[in-house]
């Protein structure tokens, strides 16, 4: 089972909403997968589902707004292989009664449903019921623990994507849209707007899962970034110990390390004895200890001296 239709079968296992959001809902469910035929001179409103748990949801929805007993048939599909299962409103009369109620009847056009800025509930509970029915009617979400974060709803048509997005907006929620291969998709790509239209759907499964794999992840990259770094500075003292060993070995054909004063010796023979120390800890081996700024000005008074021995034995730098 995929994540999607784990969040589909959370939502519909939910106890029946009031019957405004009921309404609403089933309006979102109309709105992007109904359809109407005629069949032998008759009215037919159509819902195609994927699953058997979604079709007996979508029939409570019917009944809960007062449709009567409508029909549910199963339909499979040879070529793909895939079931899909229609709840169907027969008669023009119980059509007509429920497309008045949900807003969806079209004073124009008899055989295509209604669209408009009016069908965004005007409640908060019946805008989050639309969203949920937007979503169980043709939403999908990746993975948490896949490669990334993307929701997304197959609206159809420009106009239903637009206007899901205003019902989003006055939740806060920021969407976009886009047209693939003729169809309108509005989609999500942050991880904390995905939670966010989760907890507005009443998804709080998904949400804790959701929100789980990305502690992991956040964790996961904190110990990378911490990793990262300290790899690189181990890098570079290491890198600045090898300078600073090949200056001594120069400095001590060209001038003796013997020679040296003694708080440059001091630091001279620190180095060769912990080749692999930092500034900071060969300071605090010294006597008395030093800090870090104080043993990099030594090691720039040697390269200094190393320089000057080599103009004066006329050595090439």
């Amino acid at each position: 089972m995929s994540f999607s239709q784990q969040v589909k079968l959370e939502l519909v296992r939910q106890p029946q909403k009031n019957r405004c959001c009921s309404r609403a809902e089933l309006t979102a469910f109309m709105l992007l997968r109904g359809y109407l035929t005629i069949r032998s001179r008759e009215y037919i409103l159509s819902v195609g589902v994927e699953h058997t748990a979604l079709a007996r949801y979508l029939f409570r929805l019917l009944k809960a707004v007062g449709t009567g007993s409508p029909e549910v048939s199963k339909k499979q599909i040879q070529r793909l292989g895939l079931r899909r299962y229609q709840v169907q409103v027969a008669g023009w009369g119980k059509i007509d009664a429920l497309l008045h109620t949900l807003g969806l009847k079209s004073s124009t056009l008899p055989r295509r449903l209604s669209r408009g800025p009016s069908l965004v509930p005007p409640q908060r509970c019946c805008r989050r019921a639309f969203i949920r029915g937007a979503f169980l009617a043709g939403g999908s979400l990746n993975t948490p623990t896949g490669s990334g974060y993307h929701l997304e709803i197959n609206c159809g048509s420009r106009d239903d994507a637009a206007l899901l997005q205003s019902c989003l907006k006055e939740l806060s929620i920021s969407a976009s849209y886009r047209c693939r291969r003729g169809s309108y998709y509005l989609y999500l790509k942050k991880a904390e707007t995905i939670a966010d239209f989760l907890r507005v759907i009443g998804a709080d499964s998904a949400l804790l899962q959701l929100e789980s794999v990305r502690v992991i992840r956040s964790m996961r990259n904190q110990v990378n970034r911490l990793v990262n770094c300290d790899t690189a500075n181990l890098e570079k003292v290491v890198a600045s110990a090898q300078q600073q060993l090949l200056l001594l070995e120069r400095l001590e054909r060209c001038y003796g390390l013997k020679n040296l004063p003694p708080p440059l010796r001091e630091i001279a023979m620190m180095r060769r004895r912990y080749p692999e120390a930092s500034l900071r800890e060969l300071g605090r081996l010294c006597e008395p200890p030093l800090s870090k700024s104080a043993v990099n000005h030594r090691f720039r008074r040697l390269a200094a001296l190393e320089r000057e021995e080599r103009r004066a034995t006329g050595q090439n730098l």
